[in-house]
């Protein structure tokens, strides 16, 4: 299982920000991780907002090595944005479920049946 899977799996956010800040501190002492900037490998991770700057700066790194060819790097700065993305959208996900009403249902309507139309066209 991918650590992507493993964050999409995720119940909370309270176990999303501690996979995030577990892959932040691997990726620090990784020595082929090592190139990535420390606005982005700084821990802890804060919150959404923190998330998202970090998410960021990722993208504006990755269009700094792509222009220096630098595919290395890219590769790297590729696979920390699909983390964080992949960390946003399930806080996204998380955050409208728990906004939803817990009793909200969606009406269910009836197909009417042969007898409600006979019905309705005998009635007075």
């Amino acid at each position: 299982m991918k650590f992507v899977d493993v964050i999409r799996k995720a119940e909370n956010e309270h176990v999303i920000y501690f996979l995030l800040n577990s892959y932040i501190g691997i990726a620090r002492d990784r020595d082929r991780l090592k190139r990535l900037p420390d606005k982005v490998t700084t821990l802890p991770l804060a919150n959404k907002s923190d998330l998202r700057c970090r998410f960021e700066i990722l993208i504006c790194e990755l269009d700094i090595a792509s222009k220096r060819l630098d595919d290395e790097k890219c590769i790297l700065i590729k696979e920390a944005l699909v983390v964080f993305g992949t960390a946003l959208y399930s806080l996204q996900s998380i955050g409208c479920q728990q906004s939803r009403p817990q009793n909200f249902a969606i009406p269910q309507t009836q197909k009417p049946t042969f007898s409600d139309a006979i019905n309705r066209t005998h009635a007075p």
